[in-house]
Order: structure tokens, then sequence, then C-alpha cells
């Protein structure tokens, strides 16, 4: 009888004050899809949404609105930024597909934004004033030009994720070891051929995308890396993986797809990594 109690017990405290430690639900940021709605809701809207609008010069408005956190622009036609000098409370931007070729210096005024979206601009050169947004934690530089990185982009050691895909680099520069609170590292589709040994002091690094780089080697130290839990190295030209993995411990997926690898090494990976995923 006490066992054909307990389960209509649990599931009124389901239905009510809950079995599990954690019920309530995500925040939903107050939002805006067009500047009318914007200047409507501006003493409480936190994120404003003009993607693939038309917009010209960015409106004074939006500095009316004190609690904005969010300004998403991605594939919007805008002629003017100055009115982000005044956003100083800005953490959140995505000025993807904006056509701006030239890094906006607007941008840099945004000292205590978080996440920066700069994808498909065909941007060649990123200015050494990034290193202004120190509390960024996400950077995304996907799609552009750029053939090299400026030393101050690594002073920001607050970031945990760097996007830096489709692009032309063709190294990376040894202060890529400052970035000591990076998680996530994607670099698919460069030039690169070899990674800095400095790059091992990145401890917290657990995802690491080198796909389709002509990367010949992946070097010793990189079994070091204690948090490593995805490496993808899909097609490089990497014969074989450093001698000693057994300290991949944390080692969850790894991609080798059109690596030229013998069928020797093939086993002797799957044999020294038999709890990660391994895709040939």
């Amino acid at each position: 009888m006490k066992k054909l109690l307990l389960m209509p017990l649990c599931s009124a405290l389901l239905l009510g004050q809950g079995c599990f430690q954690h019920r309530e639900a995500p925040y939903r940021p107050v939002t805006a899809t067009n500047l009318t709605q914007a200047v409507e809701l501006k003493a409480s809207v936190e994120r404003v949404v003009l993607a693939r609008q038309s917009i010209g010069a960015l409106s004074p408005e939006l500095a009316q609105m004190p609690k904005l956190k969010e300004l998403w622009l991605r594939d919007a036609q805008v002629e003017g930024l100055t009115i982000l000098t005044t956003l100083s409370q800005l953490e959140s931007l995505d000025l993807s597909f904006t056509r701006k070729a030239a890094f906006p210096a607007e941008v840099f005024a945004l000292t205590q934004l978080k996440q920066l979206w700069y994808v498909g601009n065909q941007l060649s050169s990123l200015p050494g004033k990034i290193s202004d947004l120190k509390n960024l934690t996400y950077l995304n530089l996907d799609q552009n030009n750029l053939k090299s990185l400026p030393v101050e982009l690594f002073s920001l050691t607050h970031l945990r994720w760097l996007r830096l895909n489709d692009n032309a680099l063709t190294e990376l520069p040894a202060d890529c070891g400052k970035l000591v609170h990076l998680q996530r590292l994607y670099l698919r589709r460069n030039q690169l051929t070899k990674l800095p040994e400095s790059l091992k002091a990145a401890a917290l690094l657990e995802d690491l995308s080198l796909s389709n780089n002509p990367l010949s080697e992946v070097p010793a130290w990189i079994v070091d890396l204690p948090k490593l839990r995805q490496l993808d190295l899909d097609g490089c030209t990497v014969t074989k993986l450093p001698a000693d993995l057994s300290k991949m411990k944390n080692l969850q997926v790894l991609s080798l797809i059109r690596c030229p690898l013998t069928d020797a090494e093939r086993t002797r990976i799957r044999e020294a990594l038999p709890k990660a995923h391994i895709a040939f």
C-alpha cells in the first residue's frame, strides 16, 4: 500500500512545487523587432532585432532605452553607426553581413560588450583597438579575409569562445597562449600549417577545430590539454597522431575524416582511445 501511495504523491509534487531542483523557465528578454516597436517599449526593451532591414543610420532614440543590452543588425543595410558610442551598456552586438569591410571604430566605445558577431564582412585586418573590448567572452569573425591577427586580440583574457572559420590565416601568434579562459577555438578552412606551442597554456580548452587546414603534423603537446573533449582534424594532411595518447582521458569526439592515415595508425588510435567516438 505504501508503494502505491508514493506515485501519486510524487505526481502531485511535480504538478505543484515539483521534484526538480531547478524549475524556473529560461529568461526571455523584452524584445522589439523593429524601431517603432522599440520606441514604444523604450523603458523596458532589452533586445532590439533589426536583422535584414534597411534602416539607414541608427536612430538616436536607441540611446533613450536604458535597459537595452542586445542589438542585432545581421544582414541589415546600415549606413551610420555613430549612435553606438552612446550605448555604453550594450553587451551583445551582431554586425554580421552588414557589408562593412573596415571594422567600425564606434564599436570600440562599447567597453561592456560581452558578445560580438562580425561574420561575412570581407574584413582584411582587425584593428589593435580590439583590446579595448576587455569584457568580451564571445567573438565570431567567421567568413572574412583575415590573413593575420593583431597581438592585441590576445589581451582579451575573458574570451571563452573564439571563431575564426573561413579566413586566410597562415599562422597564430605566440600570444594566443594568453587566452587562459578559452574553451572553444574554431579555425576551420584557413591556411594553417602548424600550431604555436604557447597554445598549450590554454588549459581550459575543450573544443578545437582545425578541419581543412594544410596541417601535416599534430604537435605532441596537444595531449597535455587536460579539458580537451573534441578535436576536429577533418581534411588535414596528418598521417599520424602523437605517440602517447593516454593523457587524452576527456576526449569524447575525434574527427580524422579524409586524413591519410594508414590502417595500422587507425588501429593504434582506436586502441589508445577506447572511450572516444572516432570518425575516419
